[in-house]
């Protein structure tokens, strides 16, 4: 007859009291759990976003005026990495009030506005409390100067961009070799022009201004008035002529009206009429070289 094998009796340890606790509050809350994304749901479903945000922008602004009354409010201002012809134009851009409850400025918004300045690059706001809303601004780097078409000035930035709302001559004054562009379109080939005049150091050293003429090509002024004109196309290669007969007869330095390179296979100078005296030739020019 077989045998049946017996099963040994296994002792269950009863969970501790914290642990049955544990689980009837995980049973109770979800429920609740439930309970409340439905309520959610309820909610946000028929309003949509900006129905919910609504519902809660009273409870935020009640939250910033109770933290206001607690001390919270803006008090300080930094701001940095502003030019002092760009600071007055950036200080209205932040639209910020002292005394305001600082957790009812958006750090965000005030970094949008800031932003949105011709003249900025990038802006960082962040709030350090309790009283102070701090504001880093990188600007744009101004190249050039340039004159429009009804005589009024603005500076140009690396990538071409106009900056509106720089003070050109405030910049002018804090950077004195800013060159003067004149002409349609000049901001848009300004890099060019200067990325190309960098790779001549004596010709460069000699730019005052420079025209954009038709929408085509430059004319060069030099500091004693002297117009090199430039080809519409490989303006480096008539650059490099224009350096040779500089080695040459040093021709940068002599009283000549106009210096005309847009013949591929020549030079051309154009003198002064006969008796005119340049600034470079008179006696007061000559002698102020050598003062001290």
């Amino acid at each position: 007859m077989p045998r049946v094998k017996q099963r040994k009796a296994t002792v269950q340890d009863r969970p501790s009291p914290r642990t049955l606790l544990l689980r009837r509050l995980r049973r109770a809350g979800r429920p609740t759990a439930v309970l409340g994304v439905m309520a959610l749901l309820l909610i946000a479903v028929p309003l949509g976003l900006r129905g919910v945000l609504a519902v809660f922008r009273p409870v935020r602004a009640a939250a910033a005026t109770v933290a206001a009354d607690a001390g919270f409010r803006i008090a300080h201002i930094e701001l940095s990495g502003v030019t002092p012809g760009s600071r007055a134009v950036v200080e209205r851009a932040l639209d910020v009030e002292r005394g305001k409850a600082i957790f009812a400025v958006s750090p965000a918004a005030v970094a949008a506005r800031v932003g949105a300045l011709g003249l900025v690059r990038s802006a960082v706001v962040e709030r350090v409390l309790p009283d102070t809303l701090r504001v880093e601004v990188t600007e744009r780097r101004a190249v050039a100067i340039w004159q429009r078409p009804d005589g009024r000035f603005a500076l140009v930035g690396a990538g071409g961009a106009v900056l509106e709302d720089r003070d050109a001559g405030a910049a002018r004054a804090h950077d004195p070799n800013l060159r003067l562009l004149v002409g349609a379109g000049a901001p848009k080939h300004a890099q060019d022009l200067l990325d190309l005049l960098a790779r001549f150091p004596a010709i460069d050293s000699k730019v005052v201004a420079a025209e954009r003429i038709d929408r085509l090509r430059w004319n060069l002024i030099l500091r004693d008035h002297t117009v090199v004109e430039l080809p519409d196309s490989h303006p480096a290669r008539a650059l490099t002529v224009l350096m040779q007969a500089e080695r040459k007869i040093r021709l940068l330095d002599r009283p000549v009206r106009r210096i005309d390179l847009r013949l591929a296979d020549r030079l051309v100078v154009r003198p002064y009429p006969k008796g005119f005296v340049t600034d470079a030739a008179t006696p007061s020019a000559a002698s102020g070289n050598h003062k001290s």
